[in-house]
């Protein structure tokens, strides 16, 4: 770049409207949201199996699922859990799987390749949208005297669902807490003998009359066509016409004859909500990420209007959760921060530049941020509070080109160029100095833009914010600002006398200061060795008090919510789970801080938060709570007072009061995971290592995954004494189903819903182990038979009834058995630190852990080392293109050796100023000490420049280096107040997530100045001393004598 459009100013009137369009464009058009959208590589596939144990399910459905899946090479992990009655499996896939749906449906297709789950089992479940929150969840509340009418809740719930699913921009609509709809077959099995049939024989007769399959395929020369048999059960009187089939006087038997059919709900329930003290159907409904949720809320809104006009007066329609409302609240709370760092900025370069240097210099921020919004959605991101982020972030950042470039020009004019000149001279001088600063910066900030996985996606709009904004402020600095400061900025004509500096022209002078500060140059470059000691001295004690940092990695959210959780014992029923609820929501609501609670009962709570995690689908003792408070601030009160009143409200349950974290979905804070094929051994193991972290301070209390001694009724048959029946054990036990919760004949298929078709005794109301005992089987004895030799005798002559007790649940990690103990901690405990306690008790325990079992720890350790590895992944590759950018830029190994100095020192000065300001360690303050690096190395590379510029300091002249430095103290000062002005909105805004990301960035950018005036300058002046200085596109100098004292 040899030039300017100085002398172009069309040019540069279409350049600032094509920014001034794309930009502003793009702030109409580009998608809002509150958080980063994040590609779903996570798919989860639940398998319901009425009736069976954790064992039965485990061997059954999740290990032939488990074995099936994990040959699809993009499969990176597998966890599973297995519960009485369901299989829950997630499958993770590898992070650079970019679009989940082709793996999905390569998944569906192995998992068809499973012909042999048992025929009790339903379809499996898939889902690969359960990782992304709600946009919007809507209330339907019974509110009559009269119980409950699920039909109707469930026939409007199913009303809404449709309709939100044809509104423009949705993605996907769940409805949670409605039960099962199934078609109910009631038979009097004593009357069904009479006939000589039993309820297997009808199960039977059903499942062979719903044809829905292939039959074959027909080809001939032209065609090929595939053979279908009609027949499948499509109503209820299609069901009623099944014929069993002849009665004693020869006619047709009919299944509607001997039985009733009808639509009803499941009874018990298995899932239920409970909403502001009333009972109802919650119907969540997430946009696709491509809208702006501004526009598509307007629109569910007038939906919602319209459809509420059409309730009944028992019904309720409310909207319970809006993302928008949230994300507007964070998006104006950053756009707010925005606005006041360019204040700030405009302030600090008013002061130090004049006013018309200043304005010229802050117009570059309108420029770059239009620039850089038209940048980020070329690159297809969106509007959220990251990508705002990172806009604050590169507003200091963005004005340090226009800075340095107005500066120079305004010193040249005030020597007496002509504005040409000044302008031409400025352009030639800096081009490559600042390309480098910037590309240095720019690869700073690489590792996050290629993070892979979620990790990756939900931060890349800080980078790219940043990246963009470098880049457009490099481009708009050397085109618009050069050519416009060199028409504004004032100077004086050739040939004329001094002007007279006026702070508010021209800028504060600032001798109090100036003075005082080259006498402190002076002592540097006279002992260069000792000033760098010196000027290193407190970045290497931040290094040295890093290791007293807290660590917390993922910090906690500030939404105005959080979680309440219980866990019965695995007997519990959820009638017994529903009393617990209402007691605790009572509770709850006694506090004047809540404004609002919603219970999830059996089911997955709705996710209102990204960080959640769906973990009690189809477990009826167990339910979580969604709990609104009027502020955050009321949240770290709240929370320890809850936990010890509800712990002691409920001593048999297991009650967690939980914050929402940042970060990944953590079940528990600290959790250690023993994995091995026996699970007598893998509880015991569980138990000790349980013992272990009770121990601990600061621990609420623990829990193992491995959930033995689960109640069952165990009913031995005599086989002996079976086969006189005339029956076989499969038989008695499909008998025992139909007579306590039914067996479930076929699925009747209703659109995308399935249907179960459920055969029931009239009888079937048994709660105990004597009941059970007199159950009646119908059988077929030689002697003592009624109707058609169908015999009635209890259970209790052919087997022996027991009360014993099971594995309620079982775990798998990648095919094998596991036990997790999860260990919750006092509100506001660091995970780090507890899990640093840990570490040190286990040295001192010796645990003996038998051969073929390990130990792994997961919790927050886990994703953070995971997270690390990726961070980390690409900084070697950057690295070296980083150095090969600075070289190139100085065509000089030792500057760029001085450069990286000056770098590795600032990310100490981040470490010390997280120190002095008491903030924890974490993710996002890592990555912030990568960007502080770049931005480190752009005064280093000024400064250097400036003394490579000048002969008599690149021969080694202490005075020609002092007054190098002194030229460029204003425009380094300027900028890094500036970055400094820019972050400090967001460090006052508060909250745990980005103020610490700040302060480190700020803080040690300012400290940094330390390194940039009294580091690099010594260094410069004493590689000087050994080796002659390449002159920018010149000859090596010798360098001449100079001080050397120490």
């Amino acid at each position: 770049m040899k030039g300017s459009l100085y002398n172009h100013p069309r040019v540069v009137w279409l350049i600032l409207l094509l920014i001034v369009i794309a930009g502003f464009n793009s702030f109409y058009t580009m998608p809002r949201l509150e958080d980063p959208h994040m590609q779903s590589r996570v798919i989860q596939v639940t398998t319901f199996y009425p009736g069976a144990d954790a064992e039965r399910v485990e061997a059954e459905i999740s290990e032939k699922l488990e074995r099936k899946m994990r040959e699809i090479p993009e499969v990176k992990e597998v966890w599973s859990v297995s519960n009485p009655g369901v299989s829950l499996i997630t499958v993770e896939l590898e992070d650079r799987v970019d679009d989940a749906k082709p793996i999905t449906a390569r998944l569906r297709d192995k998992v068809s390749e499973v012909t042999d789950l048992p025929a009790g089992a339903l379809a499996p479940d898939f889902s690969d949208t359960r990782i992304y929150a709600h946009s919007a969840i809507m209330a339907l509340t019974w509110h009559a005297d009269a119980p409950i009418n699920y039909a109707i809740l469930g026939r409007h719930a199913r009303e809404i669902e449709s309709q939100i699913r044809n509104l423009t921009g949705t993605d996907f609509v769940d409805v949670l807490g409605l039960p099962q709809e199934e078609i109910r077959v009631s038979i009097d099995d004593a009357e069904l003998a009479a006939y000589g049939l039993t309820m297997e024989d009808v199960a039977a007769r059903i499942r062979g009359s719903d044809a829905r399959g292939a039959a074959g395929v027909v080809s001939d020369a032209k065609n090929r066509m595939v053979v279908q048999v009609s027949g499948a059960l499509d109503s209820l009187d299609r069901i009623r016409r099944i014929p069993l089939g002849l009665d004693a006087s020869g006619a047709s038997l009919r299944l509607g004859d001997v039985a009733m059919v009808e639509r009803a709900f499941e009874n018990p329930p298995s899932r239920l909500t409970y909403l502001d003290g009333h009972y109802g159907v919650v119907i969540a409904a997430r946009m696709f990420e491509d809208y702006r949720i501004d526009a598509w809320s307007e629109q569910l809104g007038t939906l919602l209007g319209t459809f509420e006009e059409t309730l009944p007066s028992s019904v309720h329609l409310e909207r319970i959760f809006d993302q928008r409302v949230y994300a507007d609240e964070r998006l104006h709370g950053l756009m707010g921060n925005l606005a006041e760092g360019a204040l700030v900025v405009l302030l600090v370069l008013l002061v130090s530049l004049g006013w018309r240097a200043s304005l010229v210099s802050a117009s570059i921020l309108p420029l770059t941020l239009l620039a850089s919004l038209a940048i980020t959605d070329a690159m297809g991101l969106r509007i959220e509070q990251v990508l705002v982020t990172g806009l604050i972030v590169a507003l200091g950042i963005m004005v340090d080109n226009a800075i340095v470039i107005t500066d120079e020009i305004q010193h040249l004019r005030l020597m007496g160029e002509r504005r040409s000149v000044a302008v031409a001279k400025t352009v030639r001088k800096l081009w490559l100095p600042l390309m480098g600063s910037t590309l240095t910066t720019i690869i700073a900030f690489m590792p996050l833009v290629l993070m892979p996985g979620n990790a990756g996606d939900f931060l890349i709009g800080v980078p790219a914010a940043v990246i963009a904004s470098l880049i457009a402020s490099y481009v708009i600095a050397f085109t618009i600002i050069s050519a416009v400061a060199g028409r504004v900025v004032e100077g004086r004509a050739p040939n004329a006398g001094p002007i007279k500096r006026v702070w508010w022209r021209d800028g504060i002078e600032g001798k109090a200061l100036s003075v005082p500060f080259r006498k402190s140059l002076e002592w540097s470059v006279k002992r260069p060795v000792r000033s760098m000691v010196v000027a290193t001295a407190i970045p290497m004690l931040g290094f040295l008090l890093a290791g007293q940092l807290t660590e917390q990695f993922f910090p906690t959210s500030d939404r105005n919510q959080f979680r309440v959780e219980i866990q019965m014992p695995a007997q519990t029923s959820i009638e017994e789970t529903r009393r617990v609820v209402e007691q605790l929501d009572r509770d709850l609501r006694t506090n004047p801080e809540i404004q609002t609670t919603h219970w999830f009962i059996g089911t997955r709570a709705a996710k209102f938060y990204y960080s959640m995690m769906a973990r009690n689908d189809g477990l009826v003792n167990a339910a979580e709570a969604v709990v609104t408070v009027e502020d955050f601030d009321q949240i770290p009160g709240l929370i320890p007072r809850l936990q010890d009143e509800l712990t002691l409200l409920l001593p048999e349950a297991t009650v967690l009061v939980r914050e929402l974290g940042t970060g990944p979905p953590i079940a528990a804070p600290l959790e250690v995971r023993i994995q091995g094929p026996d699970l007598a051994v893998l509880e015991s193991l569980g138990e000790d290592m349980r013992a272990i972290i009770s121990r601990l301070p600061n621990v609420t209390f623990t829990k193992t995954t491995l959930k033995a001694g689960r109640p069952m009724i165990n009913v031995k048959a005599r086989e002996d004494d079976v086969s006189v029946t005339g029956l076989t054990l499969s038989q008695v036990e499909a008998q025992l189903q139909a007579l306590t919760g039914g067996i479930v004949a076929t699925h009747v298929i209703e659109e995308t819903q399935q249907v179960p078709v459920r055969l029931i005794a009239d009888r079937a109301n048994w709660s105990n182990i004597s009941s059970i005992a007199n159950m009646s089987l119908i059988g077929r004895p030689v002697q003592g038979t009624t109707s058609r030799g169908l015999t009635d005798l209890p259970v209790s002559a052919v087997a022996d009834v027991e009360l014993t007790t099971k594995v309620g649940t079982i775990e798998h990690h990648d095919g094998v058995r596991m036990n997790k103990v999860q260990a919750y901690l006092d509100f506001g405990v660091l995970p780090d630190t507890a899990f640093k306690a840990l570490k040190k008790t286990l040295e001192k325990e010796h645990l003996e852990i038998p051969p073929g079992y390990k130990i792994e720890f997961g919790g927050e350790s886990e994703k953070r080392d995971e997270a690390m590895t990726k961070l980390f992944g690409t900084v070697g590759l950057l690295m070296v293109l980083m150095l090969l950018a600075i070289v190139l830029t100085f065509n000089s190994f030792r500057m760029a050796f001085v450069t990286f100095a000056a770098a590795v020192q600032a990310a100490g000065l981040g470490l010390f100023s997280l120190w002095f300001f008491n903030f924890p360690l974490s993710f996002v303050v890592i990555f912030g000490l990568m960007g502080l690096v770049g931005l480190a190395i752009n005064a280093t590379i000024v400064i250097q420049s400036e003394l490579r510029g000048r002969e008599a300091a690149r021969a080694g002249d202490a005075d020609a280096v002092v007054e190098g430095v002194m030229s460029t103290g204003r425009h380094i000062v300027s900028t890094t107040i500036t970055t400094v002005g820019g972050f400090t909105p967001l460090i006052l805004a508060g909250g745990a997530f980005w103020p610490p990301f700040a302060v480190a960035i700020a803080g040690g950018a300012f400290l940094s100045m330390i390194v940039s005036f009294y580091f690099a300058p010594a260094a410069f002046l004493w590689i000087t001393r050994y080796k002659p200085v390449t002159a920018p596109g010149g000859e090596p100098h010798v360098p001449a004598s100079a001080s050397t004292e120490i």
